[in-house]
């Protein structure tokens, strides 16, 4: 099942469709990460809210589209399932209206809105096919800028290779250091992941932090 999101209007990137990869079975959590609340809000949620001031267009790639329905988020099924985060982008390439994709993962809810937004306008002047950035963990796919040209090298690399580090390391993207992209997200919180059932705590002392930075002072 392919729902397809209707074209966006008054957005600032009208270049760019964002794409958030909902990811595999999460047989380590045995639940569907996409759906977990954090701050009782989905963590895809979360992603969308990020993204949606940078894109014209939005959705969900997933093999779970039924169970995805409630999410109130336009949703694309991957092309060939079970493929992880290449056949995702795949899917984005194939599917995408515009140029350029933003590409996020579900399971990283405090993506910075100014680093998705300064991705997204890079494009305007990024020669390489992707954009991607570096943190001390070595290079961060998600967020990322993929140039829908990509569709047809992508094609290709998967049948051989599911690892989205040797299709960067093939595709050789323009690569933002922590120089760059702490301007934009000084914490480095936009590359904070879901991987294993302990990290939910990390995530939601992060939630509770925030509320108390934004919440008013007293008076």
């Amino acid at each position: 099942m392919t729902v397809l999101p209707k074209s966006g209007s008054g957005l600032r990137s009208p270049e760019i469709t964002g794409a958030i990869l909902a990811g595999g079975d999460s047989r380590r959590w045995g639940r569907d990460k996409v759906t977990l609340r954090l701050d009782g809000q989905p963590l895809a949620r979360w992603v969308a809210e990020a993204l949606r001031p940078a894109v014209a267009d939005l959705w969900l790639v997933t093999n779970h589209p039924q169970a995805h329905l409630a999410l109130d988020l336009p949703l694309v099924t991957d092309l060939v399932p079970h493929q992880g985060p290449v056949g995702g982008l795949a899917t984005a390439l194939f599917y995408s209206r515009t140029p350029w994709v933003l590409l996020a993962s579900a399971d990283t809810p405090f993506l910075a809105p100014e680093l998705a937004m300064a991705l997204a306008e890079a494009a305007k002047q990024l020669s390489r096919p992707a954009l991607v950035c570096r943190s001390e963990r070595g290079l961060e796919p998600f967020p990322g800028l993929y140039a829908a040209r990509l569709l047809p090298r992508v094609q290709e690399f998967l049948p051989k290779n599911r690892s989205f580090m040797d299709f960067l390391e093939r595709v050789r993207p323009q690569v933002w250091g922590p120089k760059i992209w702490r301007t934009y997200d000084p914490s480095g919180a936009s590359f904070f992941n879901l991987n294993q059932p302990e990290d939910l705590a990390r995530l939601e002392d992060l939630a509770a932090g925030r509320q108390e930075t934004q919440a008013p002072a007293a008076r």
